[in-house]
């Protein structure tokens, strides 16, 4: 936990906790899932410090949700999520809201399906950034031909994008409609949350290819 500084915000996704297949589905260096849950609750902890803001844009936990839920009692931060196709809260589920209680309880603060937020200036009398939040990236998927979910996408409006859902596939892309996105997952970001700054230069260098 880091002390030296003020609140501060990170994103992050599809850690599946408690999801076996995912090590060999996207090559995870961990020999068991045992060892997965911990090191990505360490170092979700190494990096987030108690007072700071967490949204987890989806796939929190698969196969054991009730193990992968009881987690979050043991991650700093105040958490949000954004909700993923593999969230038994999910829109994606035909009875979805009826577990929104259930990700309440075990800790998260609040559960959305989307959200926009202001990432802070990453330069001296630099302007904030306001990006959207969703699960689903404008454009892409993972490990799919096509996009899946259409209909639980956000219009792309050329508003900067959080996502996570693609997993190894990309780290940043631009939509069809030349907007950056950003894949927060923990797949491309060594397995633990990324700062709001580090997004926004994500953002930034993305955005300079289009």
């Amino acid at each position: 936990m880091r002390k030296d500084r003020t609140v501060a915000t990170f994103f992050t996704s599809d850690q599946h906790f408690g999801h076996h297949s995912i090590i060999d589905y996207c090559g995870r260096p961990f020999g068991d899932v045992e060892e997965m849950d911990e090191v990505i609750i360490a170092r979700w902890n190494e990096t987030v410090g108690v007072e700071d803001e967490v949204w987890v844009l989806g796939d929190f936990a698969m196969g054991d949700r009730a193990r992968g839920l009881g987690y979050l009692g043991r991650l700093n931060g105040t958490k949000y999520l954004a909700t993923g196709n593999h969230d038994t809260c999910s829109p994606t589920e035909k009875n979805g809201h009826l577990h929104i209680r259930e990700y309440l309880e075990a800790g998260f603060t609040a559960v959305v399906s989307q959200a926009q937020v202001s990432l802070p200036a990453i330069r001296p009398n630099g302007q904030n950034l306001k990006v959207m939040l969703s699960h689903y990236p404008y454009a892409g998927d993972s490990h799919a031909e096509h996009d899946r979910y259409a209909k639980f996408r956000l219009r792309d409006l050329g508003q900067p994008l959080l996502c996570g859902h693609v997993h190894t596939d990309w780290k940043t892309s631009l939509s069809p409609q030349g907007t950056a996105q950003v894949n927060v997952g923990v797949d491309q970001w060594g397995f633990r949350p990324v700062s709001a700054e580090d997004v926004h230069r994500a953002i930034r260098d993305a955005s300079k290819r289009s």
